[in-house]
């Protein structure tokens, strides 16, 4: 029994821990931001199209009228905040994203060359928003279970009567989102970068880096089958297309001709 609560322990770590920003489906937009600087210059509208284009359901009502789900589970959704990092000679904004222990699980910043100070800060978050990662939610909503059933209440006391005070943990599925197809997400390699594939709506996919929030490319069909227009993380678009059952890149030469990148599926 020892073992089973130290592996349920290890299970929750894990879980709080090890999430990312395009784990999420849903982000809270506060009417004010906590620095005061930033309220001036009305970034609300433009963060709520950012993200929104970035497939994340936002939500900016007072939490007392959030949905049913999110009130049940409010560890389902991120709080997004903006900070003014400007120095004399740049105007920087940076974004941030908040769990419901507010924590800040991952951050994005932008900076403009335009010296007046609102229009500098709005093309602040328009770097920003580039680099926010598109939200693919994974089912991970955690529910601390009191009640025990009879067995597990005499299993316990069986132990030891302090641990059958123990709380039992139960992972309860999150209800799945639009963001998420039924396909299973497939691991492509280029012999030295491994990436996942995660499909969205619409026919889109993203390929994606375990060891990094923002996605290596974003695939959106184009008029012609299997073949689609892609943004690299960089922000560089470019084509992609199947090919005999491998994702193909075309990458741009410092000379102007292109090459292939092979995904070959594992």
């Amino acid at each position: 029994m020892k073992k089973i609560l130290q592996i349920s322990t290890l299970l929750l770590i894990t879980f709080f821990y090890g999430q990312q920003v395009s784990d999420y489906q849903y982000i809270y937009i506060p009417e004010k931001f906590n620095d005061q600087d930033v309220n001036k210059y009305g970034l609300n509208d433009l963060l709520q199209l950012k993200l929104k284009q970035k497939k994340f359901t936002v939500i900016t009502e007072s939490k007392e009228n959030w949905p049913a789900e999110l009130l049940q589970n409010p560890c389902q959704i991120l709080t997004a905040d903006l900070l003014n990092t400007s120095n004399m000679f740049k105007n920087k904004l940076k974004v941030e994203f908040k769990n419901c222990d507010n924590k800040t699980i991952g951050s994005v910043d932008g900076i403009s060359s335009i010296k007046e100070f609102e229009p500098g800060m709005q093309e602040a978050l328009e770097v920003a928003g580039k680099k926010i990662p598109v939200s693919a939610p994974v089912e991970k909503s955690i529910t601390l279970k009191k009640e025990e059933t009879p067995n597990q209440v005499e299993i316990l006391k069986k132990d030891s009567p302090v641990v059958a005070e123990t709380k039992k943990a139960q992972i309860v599925p999150a209800p799945k989102t639009e963001a998420t197809a039924s396909q299973k997400a497939e691991v492509y390699s280029n012999g030295s970068l491994t990436l996942t594939k995660i499909f969205l709506t619409n026919g889109e996919f993203i390929l994606v880096n375990p060891n990094n929030s923002v996605p290596y490319a974003t695939f959106k069909p184009s008029t012609k089958k299997e073949v689609y227009r892609v943004k690299l993380d960089d922000g560089t678009s470019t084509l992609g297309y199947l090919e005999d059952g491998n994702i193909v890149v075309e990458l741009a030469d410092s000379d102007g001709s292109f090459r292939k990148e092979i995904f070959t599926i594992r």
